[in-house]
């Protein structure tokens, strides 16, 4: 039989225990609506106000409440389709919600262990002896704050990359839109081409036929008819993969093809900001730098954690006892574990060499990041600049050329060499015009991507609340008090 235990005696350790896990207990919650209102508020001003943030928590598998896959589709339309149906911001997003429930586990202490024990007499005398013991250990209450630093800083850190890849998302989406409406283009060339050269075979064969050209002049017309037809079906197939890329970047690659792009090569937007400006943006506002600083902070607080196995490991506890006598005890105790034979070197050097590595990816990422948006600035000036030199000095004087050059051929005054030669000269500066076309508007996207989103944003670094630990989870989001850091500034 059990022997019961005296309330007063032998409960009393146990409650004391119990009291003291509870007054310390994490109370940092796994709810990631606050951080994912943190992406938004960072997301926001970045981005263009036709983007609908809330989409995000709609499943990704459901159809587009924005396009039926039948209707024209802009590239602002083409934006909000992906927000809809893109998988990779959501992992993003979970990612997230993984870094803020590891904040969570590191908040809460180690569960209490409860030893429970009862003897069987086996010399013959009677009754049985009882042991209720708790042990608690007491090690993470002094590494507490260094443990919840470092996954904070993680949490803080995913919170940047979520708000960067939604970021990315609608440069890769405009990109490939643009991309598509540039093969569009380019197949209309090639067609008008196709015609124009088909005229010409249709206006030698006239002159063929009374006697005016020659059978060289007819078959050189021919040839030149069938290479722009070859051209013209090949830039059709571009043009529909193209559509196919959209498709797939929006995440419907299994839509129907069969949709017009609305959209052109034009661009009325604001002027490209001078390169000191391009820089401050860069240097304030990119936030994968954002990111490696929070990850530099996380490297310093596992140092610090690091530094703490060269202490001993403690833990309490206390046991309730009863002999075969019937004598009852209440036994306190402590258990200290020393670091004898791992002393917590081996630890340390590991994380000095992560918090070393932290710092130099901080430092490659802020030259990589001043450096691509150099090399975007001067790209965007080379093409636009190139695109308004032949809209001006070489396609209107080509498509002049060729008008006098049809006109004069039929008069007889210049050979069919001239002409094709006219032609050919047109169609090339029109093609090399949505080239230049194309490549600055791709180069201007990617020099707002990598500026941090937008280049209307003032140059402030971005703002990620620390955890407030003395708030309750149930609130809703909120700034902390305590002032943020955004780690330590290594020039580049």
């Amino acid at each position: 039989m059990i022997p019961s235990v005296p309330h007063n005696r032998g409960t009393a350790p146990l409650l004391l225990l119990s009291g003291l896990a509870l007054a310390t207990s994490g109370c940092i919650s796994s709810d990631p609506a606050s951080d994912r209102s943190n992406v938004d508020a960072i997301v926001g001003p970045r981005l263009d106000e036709s983007v609908d943030l809330d989409t995000l928590g709609a499943s990704p598998v459901s159809p587009p409440s924005v396009w039926n896959e039948a209707e024209p589709l802009d590239v602002d339309t083409a934006v909000r389709v992906a927000f809809q149906r893109d998988a990779g911001i959501r992992t993003a997003l979970a990612e997230l919600d993984l870094a803020r429930a590891e904040l969570a586990q590191a908040d809460l202490p180690p569960n209490p262990a409860l030893d429970l024990a009862i003897g069987v007499a086996v010399d013959g005398l009677s009754g049985a002896p009882a042991i209720v013991g708790v042990t608690q250990q007491l090690t993470w209450i002094w590494t507490r704050s260094d443990r919840v630093d470092a996954r904070d800083a993680d949490r803080r850190a995913m919170i940047l990359l979520a708000a960067d890849s939604m970021i990315h998302l609608d440069a890769e989406v405009r990109q490939a839109h643009v991309a598509a409406i540039a093969a569009e283009a380019t197949h209309r060339l090639d067609r008008a081409h196709a015609r124009a050269t088909r005229r010409t075979v249709d206006a030698v064969t006239r002159l063929f036929e009374v006697g005016e050209a020659s059978k060289i002049d007819l078959d050189r017309a021919r040839l030149n008819a069938a290479e722009s037809a070859s051209a013209a079906e090949a830039s059709r197939r571009t043009s529909r993969q193209m559509k196919l890329a959209v498709l797939a970047r929006i995440g419907c690659p299994d839509a129907s093809i069969d949709f017009e792009l609305e959209g052109s090569l034009a661009f009325d937007g604001p002027a490209i900001p001078n390169e000191a400006r391009i820089l401050e943006l860069a240097r304030a506002n990119r936030l994968d730098i954002a990111s490696a600083r929070m990850r530099v902070l996380s490297a310093e607080a596992e140092c610090r954690l690091a530094g703490s196995k060269r202490l001993p490991e403690v833990g309490v506890g206390a046991a309730w006892n009863e002999n075969f006598g019937d004598r009852q005890a209440v036994l306190p105790g402590a258990k200290i574990t020393l670091p004898i034979l791992d002393d917590g070197s081996a630890a340390i050097a590991a994380a000095n060499a992560r918090l070393d590595r932290a710092r130099l990816e901080l430092l490659s990422t802020r030259r990589r990041a001043i450096g691509d948006v150099r090399s975007f600035r001067e790209a965007f000036l080379r093409a636009d600049g190139q695109r308004i030199a032949y809209a001006e000095t070489v396609l209107a004087p080509a498509t002049e050329t060729e008008v006098l050059a049809e006109a004069a051929y039929r008069e007889g005054v210049i050979d069919l060499t001239v002409l094709l030669l006219a032609q050919q000269r047109r169609i090339a500066a029109e093609r090399r015009l949505v080239n230049f076309q194309f490549t600055a508007a791709i180069d201007r996207i990617s020099l707002q991507e990598w500026v941090g989103g937008s280049f209307d944003v003032p140059a402030v670094a971005p703002i990620v609340p620390p955890i407030d630990q003395n708030t309750a989870s149930t609130q809703a989001p909120r700034t902390s008090a305590r002032p943020s850091s955004h780690g330590p500034e290594i020039k580049s």
